[in-house]
């Protein structure tokens, strides 16, 4: 009967062993930067050229790996004057007058823990007046996305590429471990179960 006893109790402790580490990593493997917000509004129809563009996101924004592209489907040059600037989780950038058309905001950054966000939104100017402002002309003929795609790994830390606040794909490798060692301690949890009947 003692062994009975001492063989159940056994077992209670190797299933709290296999639980605890999953609890404790499922967090952390689901854990990935998304992008909270975006001002204008990704859909936005507006009256008058805004003067910035927002992203807020759910964790801090390193300054030196934020890169913001605002482009229309006529010339594609960016249209955000000078740097991102980076105050925790918000990045913002400011803008040149906007002709009547529509937008699109390309965004590549890197949260302080190293994972990276890329993704886009659209908004539209409508003023109503053909004078609402004249694009800038750039040299180059890239997209928004494809102005903010260059930036360069920042210290080889980048982990996963992330769109429009949707997690990457993938199973994280933490989660096999504790899988394999949940077959094995409920196997030996089960064998001593039976050696104590």
């Amino acid at each position: 009967m003692r062994g009975r006893v001492a063989s159940t109790a056994l077992a209670l402790t190797l299933a709290a062993g296999v639980a605890a580490p999953a609890t404790v990593l499922a967090p952390v493997a689901a854990a990935h930067s998304v992008l909270v917000s975006v001002d204008p509004q990704d859909g936005a129809t507006l009256e008058t050229s805004p003067d910035q563009v927002t992203l807020t996101f759910n964790e801090e924004i390193n300054q030196m790996f934020a890169s913001v592209a605002v482009t229309t489907g006529g010339d594609r040059a960016n249209l955000v004057v000078g740097e991102p600037t980076v105050e925790g989780p918000v990045v913002t950038v400011a803008l040149d007058d906007l002709a009547d058309g529509p937008y699109t905001v390309g965004y590549r950054v890197t949260s302080a823990d190293g994972h990276v966000v890329s993704g886009s939104s659209v908004f539209t100017v409508q003023a109503g007046e053909t004078g609402a402002g004249e694009t800038a002309i750039g040299a180059t003929g890239d997209s928004a996305e494809d102005q903010v795609g260059d930036q360069s790994d920042p210290a080889g830390n980048q982990t996963a590429d992330q769109t429009s606040g949707e997690e990457s794909g993938g199973i994280d490798p933490a989660l096999w471990v504790v899988a394999g060692l949940a077959v094995l301690l409920i196997g030996g949890a089960f064998v001593l179960l039976r050696r104590g009947k």
